[in-house]
């Protein structure tokens, strides 16, 4: 082969192997650079400004012990100007800034925190803004370019505003008593004797001492409306206690108390100030006294009279 042809061969080999190797390195994208990391914001609600020379997409995540925020961003190199700083502002203490992992590039900004705070990421383009000490709920700034939607997260330990928790569902009711115009009314879905009891005392005014057990008995019924005492009565006589039901003192129809003991036990007192009024008696007029006559004055007798010659 003569030098010409070597030549060109060359160039043949050359030119395949660049069309070879463009595609390649065309699919590859350059890492972008964080150019800029700035304090914003005023007061106790402290902004970051991150730019970089292209577009960023943030990852964070939340470190304890201390609390901090590590913000990383992939296939992005630290520039040669950027340093840690002290900040002492609010709730943020310093910001660090370095390589993380150089194959492939990840860039990590930690924001030192004093205390836990919820925080916001923005992305708008070339520019990612850390908002700390905002409500999730609160407006996002208006970015100068279109953004990518905001990230929402909290530090742990932080307390961000929740929406209200459902009001709790209130269970249905187990006992039903109506007293009215001095009729009573029970109904009652698997309730126990002690509840059914109380809510007849606390309609109706009258003392029912709760005896032992009653909260043990379930009940399940649907009495009246109805004089009290009859509905009363219909209730407990399919219970395991005794009753007595005392009636008012001016109307013997109204219910005053009820004393519950168990069968074969002893009868239940009362409680609170009733006590059973005591029973009137009867007054009789005594018979007049008649006076017995003294030895003096008792006359003679008539047979002896005759006998004495002197009466002669």
């Amino acid at each position: 082969m003569n030098p010409l042809q070597r030549a060109l061969a060359g160039l043949l080999l050359a030119g395949a192997g660049v069309w070879l190797t463009c595609p390649l390195q065309a699919g590859v994208k350059a890492p972008a650079t964080i150019r800029k990391v700035a304090i914003l914001g005023s007061g106790s609600n402290v902004e970051v400004e991150i730019t970089g020379s292209q577009p960023l997409v943030p990852e964070a995540q939340v470190v304890t012990g201390p609390d901090r925020l590590v913000i990383d961003f992939v296939n992005a190199e630290p520039a040669g100007s950027l340093h840690n700083v002290a900040v002492s502002r609010g709730e943020m203490k310093a910001i660090r800034v370095g390589l993380f992992r150089a194959n492939p590039p990840v860039t990590r900004v930690v924001l030192d925190l004093k205390s836990a705070q919820p925080y916001q990421l923005f992305p708008a383009g070339n520019t990612v803004i850390v908002k700390l000490g905002a409500s999730p709920n609160q407006a996002a700034p208006a970015p100068s370019q279109p953004t990518g939607g905001a990230i929402i997260g909290t530090v742990v330990g932080a307390t961000v505003s929740e929406p209200a928790p459902p009001p709790p569902v209130k269970p249905a009711p187990k006992v039903e008593v109506e007293f009215r115009n001095g009729n009573l009314r029970i109904w009652a879905d698997k309730a126990t004797l002690a509840e059914v009891l109380y809510e007849v005392h606390k309609h109706t005014g009258a003392d029912i001492p709760i005896p032992a057990g009653a909260e043990q008995e379930q009940v399940a019924t649907n009495l009246g409306p109805g004089p009290a005492r009859d509905v009363l009565a219909a209730l407990l006589n399919g219970s395991r206690f005794n009753f007595i039901m005392v009636g008012s003192d001016r109307d013997p129809s109204q219910l005053r108390a009820v004393l519950l003991s168990v069968r074969g036990g002893p009868m239940a007192q009362a409680v609170g100030s009733y006590s059973p009024p005591p029973a009137p008696v009867a007054q009789v007029n005594p018979e007049p006294e008649i006076p017995q006559p003294q030895p003096d004055q008792i006359p003679p007798d008539q047979n002896e009279n005759d006998d004495n010659p002197d009466h002669r």
